[in-house]
């Protein structure tokens, strides 16, 4: 304990440290209980405690960590036992806390073969096998010397009279250590933000008079407003010549597709002029407006008072929002776009019936459905279910819903999963 009662009471991490020695790997048992609750992390002077707590207890919640040799402390070590030793090759030397576990610190990059000391091999790493692993390496004499870091353990290896060098952690070494660990406590318990914007464009119409205009603005701040009151948000809000924007940073899963699913249908049921909305999600500010951008030039293709949402690395669209099935889709999806354009469907709106496909696929194909999703005529949403349909990639529902008529002609698809997906599905698409 001297060397790291030395390094805490010379540096302040911030904490308060309970200390408890113990004598037997299985005294770490009611340490654990004793501690469990009054604690948030524990740290150990090895790795000996450290692996038998996981070990014991698998399902712990506390972190647990311990003072870790890095691969420079370890060729020091080497350094110093060759400097020390000069005429004791390293392959006759017996490396004790070099395990499996620990992946040998990387010493096979640094160590030719020929020269490589013996480490700890067993998957079990405790007192006991640590001695019999040793004892069996000097009994075939295929060692000289052990280094070794455990301490308790010494005692052992002076009763089978077998030499070694003792390592101790350094005063840097115990600090660095407990910096890391006590860094990495913190890091886990912020939790993860993402900035959100949302851009909310009115497109006025050159007829559109100025007292509209400013009825608009007018109207829509005060329903923003409203909403994040009443939805207890906490958002910016700022105002163009005919674009607001919402700026907000929200913790990572708290702002998705869903959640502003009820902006749309809150502006859908309010608003009684056009408007297009984009939202971008990303951990980058910049690259969060950059997909506000994207998301709102695709809501202006769409042509209807909806929003489209492009968040994380990935950057696929999802919408319109207002669709319950919330479709997700990509540009990028070269095979759609090819199909789309030998059949004559826009490459938009046959993404967006990937998207759908992708998220229910056992979705009711309508044309009043497929005309609301795309923002088409009934008309033309037919035309496309007949395209699909001839190129077998849906089929007509055979059910009959409640109130309908038997002998009326199916306006009713579903899809074929198998052949819809082969021919427009990417393969590294999620499905």
């Amino acid at each position: 304990m001297e060397p790291i009662n030395k390094v805490i009471a010379e540096h302040d991490f911030g904490c308060k440290f309970h200390k408890y020695i113990y004598n037997e790997l299985s005294d770490i048992d009611w340490i654990y209980a004793d501690c469990k609750d009054s604690c948030d992390v524990i740290f150990f002077s090895g790795e000996l405690g450290y692996h038998y707590i996981r070990k014991r207890f698998p399902d712990i919640q506390l972190p647990c960590s311990f003072t870790a040799y890095g691969t420079k402390d370890i060729l020091s070590i080497l350094l110093k036992f060759k400097i020390q030793y000069p005429d004791t090759p390293l392959n006759r030397v017996f490396v004790d806390f070099l395990t499996p576990l620990n992946n040998f610190m990387d010493m096979q990059r640094y160590i030719d073969p020929q020269d490589m000391p013996f480490f700890f091999e067993d998957s079990i790493y405790d007192y006991a096998h640590i001695t019999k692993r040793t004892q069996q390496l000097w009994d075939e004499g295929k060692i000289d010397l052990v280094i070794s870091r455990s301490i308790n353990n010494l005692p052992r290896l002076d009763e089978m009279h077998i030499p070694y060098l003792a390592v101790f952690p350094s005063e840097v070494m115990i600090r660095e250590s407990i910096e890391t660990a006590l860094n990495d406590l913190r890091l886990n318990q912020i939790e993860p933000m993402e900035h959100i914007v949302v851009m909310i464009r009115l497109p006025f119409g050159e007829n559109c008079p100025q007292e509209e205009r400013e009825y608009r603005k007018a109207t829509l701040y005060k329903l923003l407003v409203d909403y994040r009151r009443d939805a207890a948000r906490s958002f910016s809000i700022s105002i163009g010549t005919n674009q607001f924007e919402l700026t907000a940073q929200r913790p990572t899963q708290t702002a998705s597709p869903q959640h502003m699913r009820n902006l749309i249908l809150r502006l859908q049921s309010s608003l009684n002029f056009p408007f297009r909305v984009g939202i971008g999600l990303h951990t980058n500010e910049d690259r969060c407006h950059y997909l506000a951008e994207r998301a709102l030039l695709e809501a202006t293709r769409h042509g209807a008072n909806d929003g489209f949402f492009v968040g994380g690395d990935n950057e696929t669209l999802t919408g319109p929002l207002s669709s319950p099935s919330l479709p997700t889709y990509s540009y990028s999806n070269e095979k759609a776009i090819m199909l789309g354009r030998k059949i004559g469907i826009s490459q938009a709106n046959l993404l967006k019936l990937v998207g759908l496909f992708q998220a229910d696929q056992s979705a009711v194909l309508t044309a009043s459905s497929i005309s609301h999703l795309l923002n088409i005529t009934p008309r033309s949403a037919s035309r496309i279910l007949l395209k699909l349909h001839e190129l077998g990639l849906i089929r007509p529902a055979t059910d009959t819903p409640n109130g309908e008529r038997k002998g009326r002609p199916q306006h009713r698809f579903h899809f074929l999963s198998n052949p819809f997906k082969a021919a427009l599905v990417e393969p590294s698409e999620p499905v």
